[in-house]
């Protein structure tokens, strides 16, 4: 369990991080109803930010979590690529190069990371493998506290 503290908390602050970049990556390209768009995206993004939290905080309760992280991320990252792929020539701003650069380099610096934080989950699910699940206290089984 020692490794496992450093890495769920370096796998919250990443995801801390990463809803900052987020956030700066949608204001910087302010359009009429993009406030509806990122409410939705943040909220979204912000359960991995949640689910990193609680591994941290509680690793044997939580320890489905990873997993649940990991397939979050992947889905997320090949949704990203797909779209782009198909709205690439329709997206608005595309042809200010410094704004391509800005947007489009820091959404592949955050997909890189976010596989960097697919390893991290993976590892935290490793080390959790072995522990068993969480049980109950018997005086709260037995009608105590």
């Amino acid at each position: 369990m020692g490794v496992l503290k450093p890495i769920s908390a370096g796998l919250f602050i990443f995801e801390c991080l990463r809803l900052l970049a987020l956030v700066v990556f949608f204001g910087a390209a302010p359009r009429e109803g993009s406030l509806g768009v990122l409410s939705v995206y943040l909220s979204a993004n912000a359960l991995f930010l949640l689910m990193a939290l609680f591994v941290w905080l509680k690793p044997e309760e939580y320890r489905s979590y990873p997993v649940l992280y990991m397939a979050g991320k992947i889905i997320a990252l090949v949704t990203f690529y797909v779209w782009l792929i198909i709205s690439s020539p329709g997206i608005p701003g595309l042809g200010n190069a410094e704004r391509n650069v800005f947007l489009l380099g820091g959404c592949f610096f955050l997909c890189l990371l976010d596989l960097l934080s697919v390893w991290g989950a993976w590892m935290i699910r490793v080390k959790l493998r072995h522990v068993q699940p969480f049980e109950v206290d018997r005086a709260a089984e037995e009608g105590g506290l």
